[in-house]
């Protein structure tokens, strides 16, 4: 609108700038006393036609060129609100691909759990199943070990029964050898 304003005072002053140029061309003769000269008369109305159409041009191209910014200006205002329409677009699709990003990893996240849980359980099925194997052993050998001790001891008992014998023998063998001597 500076530039509008600008132009219309450049305008007018060239308007004013032509009318003192006209004047001083054709003398200072205006209509009503050129009457007895119909030559410059004619120069007079040529000039004054062409003055005038060149007012309507300068007028024309004021009104083209305010037109023009009209114009343009809307085209800028459409241009700004095409991109601020295009940019919520982006921002929502943005944010809707946020949304649904983040809903997948919740989801993968809870799957990812829900497995890692299936894992866990059954791999404490796995060593409760493990243990009682290895305290099933466990008592398997102890039975067998003390099987093998009772044995061994019924052995050592047998052992030292008849060594006691054995020794009970040889202290009666000693005395009936110490009462023969």
């Amino acid at each position: 609108s500076q530039s509008v304003t600008q132009s219309k005072y450049s305008i007018a002053t060239t308007i004013e700038k032509y009318q003192e140029d006209d004047l001083e061309l054709l003398g200072g003769i205006k209509r009503s006393t050129a009457f007895h000269d119909a030559e410059r008369l004619e120069q007079q109305i040529t000039k004054e036609e062409e003055y005038q159409n060149k007012i309507k041009e300068e007028n024309a191209m004021i009104h083209i060129r305010s037109e023009y910014e009209v114009i343009l200006q809307k085209i800028k205002d459409e241009h700004k609100l095409a991109l601020e329409k295009a940019t919520e677009t982006y921002n929502f699709k943005l944010h809707h691909e946020i949304l649904r990003y983040k809903k997948e990893n919740e989801e993968a996240r809870q799957k990812a759990t829900v497995e890692a849980n299936d894992t866990i359980s059954k791999l404490n099925k796995l060593i409760v199943l493990e243990r009682g194997k290895i305290i099933i052993e466990q008592q398997e050998n102890e039975r067998n070990l003390e099987e093998e001790f009772k044995m061994k001891e019924g052995r050592l008992n047998t052992s030292l029964k008849q060594i006691e014998e054995r020794e009970q023998a040889w202290q009666d063998e000693r005395a009936d050898v110490i009462t023969e001597v």
